[in-house]
């Protein structure tokens, strides 16, 4: 009986997680809105994700990776930009929707693959 309620909890738990989340923001300096926007494009195309949805003026833009073989859903990138005090503020987040576990940590690398891509399109 016991084991019983231990593999009820665990699947109460399991059915409770929805999504997988992975964020990474930064405050960049010396650049404009604009600099940070075609730079933020650039680096979503450089890490293999598709815009498929943006709006330049609420500074969101909305990607989306091929689902690979074991991934139960493909990952969504969410990039916010705003500028805030003359500085440009960047918030990257990778979703992946039902799935419980991070399979080969590609959640977190897709985050750290943008901020690379961005700070080199910036740097160009």
């Amino acid at each position: 009986m016991k084991k019983f309620w231990v593999i009820l909890l665990i699947l109460v738990f399991i059915s409770c997680v929805k999504q997988i989340i992975r964020q990474e923001a930064t405050f960049l300096n010396n650049y404009t809105f604009e600099q940070v926007w075609n730079a933020s494009i650039k680096a979503i195309n450089d890490i293999e994700f598709i815009v498929d949805s943006m709006d330049k003026d609420a500074g969101f833009i909305a990607a989306e990776r091929a689902r690979h073989l074991f991934e139960k859903a493909s990952p969504r990138l969410s990039v916010m930009i705003r500028e805030v005090g003359g500085k440009v503020y960047v918030d990257c987040k990778v979703l992946k929707k039902d799935q419980f576990i991070d399979i080969g940590g590609t959640g977190k690398k897709a985050v750290r693959k943008f901020m690379i891509a961005l700070n080199q399109n910036l740097n160009m």
